[in-house]
């Protein structure tokens, strides 16, 4: 089988990941904006589009693993697989949550057929990340770029995923599963910087140049910031600080790919300069795991994001402490558990 075949199926995946984590990332923001909760919406149909692309390139990987026995031995196989158990995820999701609505109304971020299909597409943008990675030695040069997308990705659904366990906007009509704030806050400031600084270390090895893992963050914030910000005018005041992370990125990046060169802990130092500004990367929602202890009865935390910039530079300054520590912490743990050739990818 073709090498350059199994590109385009994971470039069709990974084009199915764009519009789903896009899609659900603008859903979120549509209901704390109050539009009409139901299935059929526009962030439904870009999210389930990506569903239905996802779906496609998941046929296709099935139909060619059972044909060529071979292949699954290959090292990019793997991304294959979950490409396919992600789509597996996400078709028993769409209709579970359509069913979902119409029997309890309006939900909350977190729910069974939510937790469901965002799972579902971690783990099918992790299979096309491990599948490109593993096809860098082939030196077709689309990977590279497809890749740097692909993490991009990643990073923005790993984030999506624990917004699930944080925000506190997962009540609905029957259930409320909203996080405990002060679990919330912990859970932000641990997991957040620590899968943030694990993609972006992980991205700059893989790849192999300076500028990668920049531009990797630069996916990330710009799905973040037009799924998130640029919808809702009175959130624009958030726009200028995410110069910030982007600055970081750059030095940490210079330091990885040793154009910076620190002769001790100089990985484990640029770790804990992008770890130091994860509040920054998951703005605006982040927000909303800390206002939250300022909320009164009936006034959304959405709502009170505006005064949240207000003080976001003294909460920064505080959660920048915890979130260089937990960077510091990954990428001394990757450089210990993951394996990244120089010749052979990931």
């Amino acid at each position: 089988m073709s090498s350059k075949f199994i590109i385009i199926i994971l470039i069709i995946a990974l084009f199915g990941t764009i519009l789903q984590t896009w899609g659900g990332s603008w859903d979120i923001t549509s209901h704390q904006l109050g539009d009409p909760e139901t299935f059929f919406t526009p962030p439904h149909g870009v999210l389930y589009s990506g569903v239905g692309i996802g779906l496609i390139s998941a046929i296709i990987a099935a139909f060619i693993l059972l044909k060529n026995k071979e292949l699954r031995k290959e090292s990019f196989a793997l991304g294959l697989k979950l490409v396919i158990l992600g789509s597996l995820f996400q078709i028993t999701a769409g209709p579970g949550d359509y069913y979902w609505h119409e029997m309890f109304g309006t939900d909350g971020l977190l729910s069974p057929t939510h937790l469901t299909l965002i799972t579902g597409i971690l783990i099918q943008t992790v299979g096309v990340v491990i599948g490109l990675a593993r096809l860098i030695p082939f030196n077709f040069k689309v990977v590279k770029p497809a890749l740097i997308l692909a993490f991009g990705v990643l990073w923005f659904i790993t984030i999506g995923f624990i917004f699930q366990f944080t925000l506190p906007i997962s009540t609905g009509d029957t259930l409320d599963l909203d996080p405990d704030p002060y679990a919330a806050a912990i859970i932000a400031a641990s997991t957040m910087p620590f899968f943030s600084v694990l993609i972006f270390w992980t991205s700059a090895k893989s790849l192999r140049m300076f500028g990668g893992a920049t531009l990797v963050t630069a996916v990330f914030i710009t799905l973040n910031v037009t799924s998130n910000i640029i919808p809702t005018e009175f959130l624009w005041i958030y726009l200028p600080w995410f110069a910030l992370p982007m600055i970081f990125a750059i030095v940490a990046d210079a330091i990885i790919s040793n154009r910076i060169k620190i002769r001790k802990y100089g990985e484990s130092i640029a770790g804990a300069l992008v770890g130091s500004v994860f509040l920054i990367f998951s703005m605006p929602l982040i927000g909303m795991a800390y206002i939250q202890f300022y909320i009164f009865s009936g006034v959304s935390g959405y709502n009170l994001l505006p005064e949240f910039s207000e003080t976001l530079g003294i909460i920064l300054g505080v959660m920048s402490i915890p979130g260089a520590m937990m960077g510091w912490i990954s990428v001394r743990i990757a450089k210990k558990k993951i394996s990244i050739p120089v010749e052979s990818g990931i």
